[in-house]
């Protein structure tokens, strides 16, 4: 039986070449030779790290998602009030997905393709995301803000952060703008994005 020869850093090495295709291709165009030639190695080596498709997304979109969604959510945790917790999370989202600005998209066509199998890297949030119902209830009950629910004003938030991004090609067709224009105008979201829904919410 031929011995496989491992290199060091070899299984990054390949999850970085997956994550690309992955993002290129979507979890039903993605193979597992494009992968290899990506990272440079043979088939085999691939499947010695990784035996088949699903293994190898798997251990691409948890890191991914789990670098996204945490750093996300948990910036609620370190807000004692409302306002504070919406200018928090804006910029953990946006400063996330300028990291990978391809993984918002591929992100949610994998979880229209299978929402159950995702399911466990959204619900990790759900501490997080009651805390951020608390805070709007309190906001509420000492007249800062307008009524409103707060899965709506959650829904407004994700949106403004993450539609620039999904929608990427055609505002960047639209505007004439290169990805470092593009940029710049992501950054200043940063700022303008809490101040539209503070100002939007407040009483």
């Amino acid at each position: 039986m031929a011995v496989v020869q491992q290199e060091p850093g070899t299984e990054e090495r390949i999850l970085a070449a997956a994550r690309r295709v992955f993002i290129r291709k979507g979890m039903a165009g993605a193979r597992m030779q494009e992968v290899a030639d990506e990272a440079g190695i043979n088939k085999a080596l691939l499947h010695y790290y990784f035996r088949d498709k699903q293994r190898l997304f798997e251990g691409v979109f948890k890191g991914g998602a789990e670098k996204q969604f945490g750093c996300i959510w948990n910036s609620f945790n370190d807000s004692t009030e409302l306002f504070d917790a919406i200018e928090r999370f804006v910029a953990a989202y946006i400063d996330r997905m300028l990291e990978e600005p391809l993984l918002p998209l591929f992100i949610a066509q994998e979880m229209s393709r299978d929402p159950e199998g995702l399911r466990a890297f959204v619900d990790r949030g759900q501490a997080s995301r009651q805390r951020f119902i608390r805070l709007v209830e309190e906001a509420l009950a000492a007249g800062a803000i307008i009524d409103i629910d707060p899965r709506d004003l959650l829904v407004n938030m994700m949106a403004l952060c993450a539609h620039p991004f999904v929608a990427r090609p055609m505002l960047t067709h639209i505007h004439g703008m290169n990805d470092e224009a593009f940029r710049r105008m992501m950054l200043k979201r940063r700022k303008s994005v809490p101040e539209f829904i503070i100002r939007s919410i407040r009483a």
